[in-house]
């Protein structure tokens, strides 16, 4: 057999297989779209003076809450739940009826003076995503971003702004920072401990300055293994006297913006302030850049979670570069794992070679992630060599176990 006819069999068995695994990928995109959840869950109420309708009726609402709250917590990465459990039970208090789509009761009986009920309850999960978000905790079982923090502060007394990262580290009298960082923490956002870093690793003294570029915060990041940097800067004004008293106003102003280091994309930029009054110099100042910097990591922090959210909706085209596909067998199962993971859609043919063959596919995310997904899903089926990523290109190689 030529060349030229193997390569027409090898095109007429890709085509078949792109065919036969593409209704799969359109059910996965439908997979992708259900935004509610359905769960079984059991309620009590209590039977007061023998009113057993009443009882029945607070049994099922308990069971609708304890349906929500269970959706919602399977929503929450587990390593923020300790953070953001106040946070939690504020956003949801008195409107979980909200989130229930329908419900059928399953099977209901009464014991003693108690009344039970087992509840199959509906609940919107794109409604419980949307109210955290807006209440600034992180949902959707997203892994959370490792955030480093690189801002400084110049107190009135400062002749020259504090930070962290230099030779002369300083740590507790950051007070805007300190805020900041709690206030974050406070959300869900793991922040990386500075005194650790400073104690335990060795910072090139090329990054010794209080205002580090974009470049200089993303390569220190990155080396921190760092998932986005914060840069910025803390400053305070004193005003005049109040009303012409021994009172003086103080201003704190917090300048900062975040930044994603895989992309350098700048996700969030905020510039708070805040005013205190007080007799004594020090502690108004203190006040007014505790109160800026938590007025600060409050904000971003609701911008950051919003913005990583969204990070893997954007559909990117990835080019994929498949070498080894004259073993057919081998490129099948290819076809089939790409096919099966969420996210991938529209799979199409590029270019035929010899031993080569070159695709594109759309997916929600980088060609990082979709390479993650592949090296996962493709354990002792296929051996997959990918050797080359970047943005929205990779490069695979196929070879039999």
């Amino acid at each position: 057999m030529d060349v030229s006819s193997k390569t027409l069999i090898r095109s007429i068995f890709i085509i078949f297989c792109l065919l036969s695994f593409f209704p799969h990928s359109v059910n996965a995109q439908a997979e992708d779209q259900i935004s509610t959840k359905t769960v079984v869950v059991i309620g009590t109420g209590k039977i007061y003076k023998e009113n057993s309708a009443r009882a029945r009726k607070e049994a099922i609402e308990n069971s609708l809450v304890s349906a929500v709250e269970s959706v919602a917590l399977d929503l929450i990465p587990p390593e923020s739940l300790n953070q953001t459990f106040q946070s939690f039970n504020e956003a949801l208090y008195d409107k979980t009826g909200k989130f229930i789509q329908g419900y059928k009761v399953l099977a209901e009986f009464k014991i003693k003076n108690a009344y039970k009920v087992m509840v199959e309850a509906n609940v919107s999960i794109a409604s419980l995503t949307k109210l955290m978000s807006n209440a600034g905790i992180m949902s959707g079982g997203k892994s959370l971003p490792k955030i480093l923090v690189l801002v400084s502060e110049q107190n009135l007394e400062d002749t020259s702004p504090k930070y962290w990262w230099g030779k002369k580290a300083i740590f507790g009298e950051i007070f805007s920072i300190n805020a900041f960082i709690e206030t974050m923490r406070n959300k869900g956002l793991p922040v990386l401990n500075h005194p650790s870093i400073a104690q335990n690793t060795s910072i090139d003294d090329g990054y010794d300055k209080p205002d580090l570029d974009k470049k200089e915060a993303i390569d220190l990041g990155l080396n921190l293994k760092a998932d986005i940097v914060i840069v910025g800067k803390t400053i305070i004004d004193q005003a005049q006297n109040i009303m012409g008293k021994d009172i003086k106003s103080f201003k704190g102003v917090v300048f900062a913006r975040a930044i994603r280091t895989d992309t350098g994309d700048e996700i969030a930029t905020i510039t708070k302030s805040a005013v205190t009054a007080d007799a004594d110099e020090t502690i108004g100042a203190r006040k007014a850049l505790s109160a800026a910097g938590s007025l600060a990591g409050e904000t971003l922090a609701i911008q950051i979670i919003d913005a990583w959210q969204k990070k893997d909706e954007q559909t990117n085209m990835i080019g994929i570069v498949v070498e080894g596909t004259e073993n057919l067998a081998n490129f099948e199962k290819f076809i089939r794992i790409i096919s099966k993971i969420s996210g991938v859609k529209n799979l199409q043919i590029k270019e035929l070679k010899t031993n080569e063959t070159i695709i594109s596919v759309e997916f929600k995310g980088n060609a990082k992630a979709l390479a993650d997904d592949l090296m996962l899903k493709s354990y002792k089926l296929v051996d997959i060599n990918i050797y080359e990523v970047s943005k929205n290109h990779m490069r695979v190689e196929l070879s039999s176990y």
